[in-house]
């Protein structure tokens, strides 16, 4: 069959922005051919035409109605010769449960559609002091609770390739936003896969970093313990630029090394996928690492006790939501107050009920189950870490998800998330191209603490070796 297409095609008449790299926007503006509000208004025509209109993608849950003002700023300091950040004029999406002073921040949730947090989340603040314009928030699954990016407030978000398919979540509108080319890259959140699945349905990058690495102040929380942001964009290069921008120096370790015969990387069995809807995505991405074997990399079967019940045994999400959430609700003038009055409210949308009902309902008075959890997750990380060493490997590799995207409406599974959630070490989903059925495939690298820039670079060796189908194609990005 033929590969699917990106429904959100270029423009008629010329598209300044469409499928270009950060780099060429700033070169264009360095050269005066294009302006920070030329971009501006470019993401704009290609949000009106995509997201509401055309296949009506539904990424987009806000516009910073600021936003062309902000870019008019960024071109007068560049008249001026002002010192320009790495991001200076580039339009940037945020998912909606990262704060944006101005705007609302709601994750998704009909109960929260009146909070208009006082100041930028920690890692907008960054982004904006290298230069970003903030072009708006995108949707998310409600409260970052599952996978398939469905919510009271924005409904069905679909996938950027099948609009008749999920795209993954719960930054499945950061995602789409960024395959369709709504905005130069867009900042998710990580939790247990959240950005990871959708970049893989979307065929598009994105890093969880290590734990730690980047500042969540600002952010609606889902698992204090776990949760993360991080970047997505089209290209290694895009994906770079934006996490040296929001890296938290005073936490970074040592980057790791490039290997210099070579990649070495271990094909983790217990996370591919036989069962009925994952053979096939798991027949693609070993095939995909076998064309990196043949050109840069080395590599070698891991087998490790691993499945998708002792991962859940290590999330302490379900221990630590309620309470984070009650929290971040305190002081916000709503007129919800916890989860229970979200739910006694009838807010929920209906897809979403279940786990949050299940969520109120546990108690762990003494901590006894969260430590238990915590106790767990650190014996997989010092597995990982073990088996990694012995073999003397780089990075882990694996499908990002076992199994394609799921009709909207239906339920989806096969998320290979919680590894790097529980361990907390970094992955990056790099995008793979479509099985012969047309299933749209990511191969997520997992890599030692503070390895972000060594994944990076595994990444861009990766997509050198595959040249994955999916268009507009990504450039190469780093060296190796």
């Amino acid at each position: 069959m033929s590969r699917p297409r990106l429904l959100a095609g270029p423009l008629p008449g010329g598209d300044p922005v469409f499928g270009r790299p950060i780099a060429d926007l700033r070169a264009a503006m360095a050269a005066g051919s294009l302006s920070a509000v030329d971009l501006v208004r470019g993401y704009l025509a290609r949000i009106a035409a995509h997201d509401r209109a055309g296949p009506a993608l539904n990424a987009m849950l806000a516009l910073n109605e600021q936003a062309l003002d902000e870019a008019a700023r960024r071109d007068a300091e560049r008249q001026r010769g002002a010192a320009l950040g790495p991001l200076h004029g580039i339009p940037i999406l945020f998912k909606d449960n990262i704060d944006t002073a101005g705007m609302p921040t709601t994750a998704g949730s009909l109960a929260l559609a009146s909070r208009r947090p006082p100041q930028d989340a920690e890692v907008v603040r960054r982004l904006r002091e290298a230069g970003a314009v903030v072009l708006g928030k995108t949707t998310l699954h409600e409260l970052a609770c599952g996978i398939t990016n469905v919510s009271s407030l924005s409904g069905r978000t679909r996938n950027a390739y099948d609009a008749a398919r999920v795209p993954g979540g719960s930054s499945g509108g950061s995602a789409v936003a960024v395959a369709s080319g709504f905005a130069a890259a867009a900042v998710g959140s990580d939790t247990s896969g959240s950005i990871r699945i959708p970049a893989a349905f979307n065929q598009v990058l994105g890093l969880r970093p290590t734990a730690g690495r980047c500042s969540t102040a600002g952010v609606v929380p889902l698992s204090p313990s776990l949760d993360t942001v991080g970047p997505m964009a089209r290209t290694i290069d895009d994906l770079a630029r934006l996490w040296s921008a929001m890296a938290d120096p005073e936490r970074a370790r040592a980057d790791g090394r490039r290997p210099g015969a070579g990649w070495r990387v271990g094909e983790l069995a217990a996370l591919f996928g036989a069962a009925p809807g994952e053979a096939g995505v798991s027949a693609h991405a070993r095939a995909v690492l076998g064309r990196w074997g043949g050109a840069d990399a080395s590599v070698l079967p891991v087998d490790m006790a691993l499945d998708d019940a002792r991962l859940i045994d290590a999330n302490v999400t379900a221990y630590e939501f309620r309470d984070a959430l009650e929290a971040c609700l305190r002081g916000a003038g709503l007129a919800v107050r916890s989860l229970a009055d979200i739910l006694d409210g009838g807010y929920p949308h209906p897809e979403v009920q279940a786990i949050l009902r299940q969520r109120e309902a546990l108690r762990d008075p003494d901590g006894s189950g969260r430590r238990a959890a915590l106790e767990r997750a650190g014996g997989l990380r010092a597995e990982v870490l073990n088996a990694m060493a012995a073999a003397g490997l780089d990075v882990l590799a694996y499908p990002s998800a076992r199994r394609g995207p799921a009709l909207l409406g239906d339920p989806q599974g096969g998320g290979n998330g919680l590894l790097a959630a529980v361990t907390g070490l970094p992955a990056l989903s790099v995008p793979a191209g479509f099985t012969k059925a047309g299933v749209p495939v990511g191969l997520e690298l997992l890599g030692p603490p503070g390895s972000e820039a060594l994944l990076l670079r595994a990444g861009a060796s990766l997509l050198r070796a595959v040249q994955p189908e999916i268009n507009p194609r990504p450039r190469p990005g780093l060296p190796g």
